[in-house]
């Protein structure tokens, strides 16, 4: 009987073996332009973002991180671009690193006996009173230590890794602002507020401006213009402007652009004229983003 469970216990030890090396695991990805070893992507379902973005003529790194919400440095560390953020059309952008799919990799050796007794049709019970007693009859002095278990560190979700992301990067610019600290804001048009900032799910992420055509939109805040386009949809032609390592503000529907990226603009200057594009009629869409999130404008701006 012993011969026969020690064969039924090689065979499925055997079947195990053949399970785990059956198991696809893909191959590593490495990105030629930046020289950075990148894991394969991991799908994940309990984030609402895409496996990647290709990057089309006219984006930046900033419109991309700003039309998902996301830092642009998170974006740019998960993709391993260096400072200076440069990125060509065609260019995949991912948003999550890649980690090896989890597989818990404890041994029991009580459920492989249950199974061994299962599969010769041989009660448990009478089993575990059997080898009980077999062991009670053996003296047993030089017992090797058991080895651990072994478990597989978890595969965390796109979430936690972005949060990782998030502090590693916070831990990494803080004191360090690129641009002068934002002491004041102020109101880049004069008009009622047509619609306000909302926190819901498809909420106004900003504040809508009512104004006439051609009305003249000034910067809120001295930075830098990262972005000058219409890529982004519902915004027709947009203007991104980087104040400081955490602070972005966005212009959109204009009719006119007057400034070109990577201008350096002063707080009040004009840098476009309201219109209509992406939108039903004139005005100004403007948001504040704080390490890429949306927040309430008005929380900023001087009071009315």
């Amino acid at each position: 009987m012993q011969e026969i469970v020690a064969k039924v216990t090689c065979g499925i030890l055997i079947s195990l073996a053949l399970f785990a090396c059956a198991e696809h695991v893909p191959a590593p990805v490495i990105n030629l332009s930046s020289n950075t070893y990148r894991q394969p992507p991991a799908p994940d379902e309990d984030l609402s973002l895409p496996e990647y973005h290709e990057v089309k003529p006219g984006d930046t790194l900033f419109s991309i991180a700003f039309n998902y919400g996301l830092d642009y440095r998170e974006l740019a560390e998960i993709n391993g671009i260096e400072e200076g953020y440069r990125i060509y059309p065609g260019q995949k952008l991912r948003f999550a690193v890649q980690q090896i799919p989890y597989r818990d990799e404890t041994f029991n050796a009580e459920k492989l006996q249950v199974a061994v007794h299962k599969a010769l049709g041989l009660p448990i019970q009478a089993a575990d009173e059997a080898e009980s007693s077999k062991n009670a009859s053996e003296k047993v002095s030089n017992r090797s230590p058991q080895k651990p278990d072994v478990i597989a560190k978890p595969r965390t979700n796109n979430k936690k890794r972005l949060k990782s992301t998030r502090q590693s990067i916070a831990k990494s610019v803080k004191g360090q602002s690129r641009l002068s600290k934002v002491n004041r804001w102020y109101w880049p048009v004069k008009g009622p507020i047509l619609s306000g900032f909302s926190k819901k799910l498809h909420g106004n992420k900003g504040v809508d401006i009512s104004g006439k055509p051609g009305q003249p939109v000034r910067a809120a805040a001295p930075g830098r213009v990262v972005y000058r386009g219409n890529s982004l949809k519902g915004y027709g032609n947009l203007i991104i402007v980087k104040h400081n390592d955490d602070y972005l503000s966005a212009y959109a529907h204009n009719s006119k652009i007057h400034v070109r990226e990577n201008e350096i603009v002063k707080a009040g200057q004009v840098i476009a004229d309201i219109g209509n594009t992406g939108a039903d009629e004139s005005k100004l869409h403007f948001e504040i983003r704080y390490q890429g999130k949306p927040v309430d404008p008005t929380k900023f701006l001087p009071k009315l």
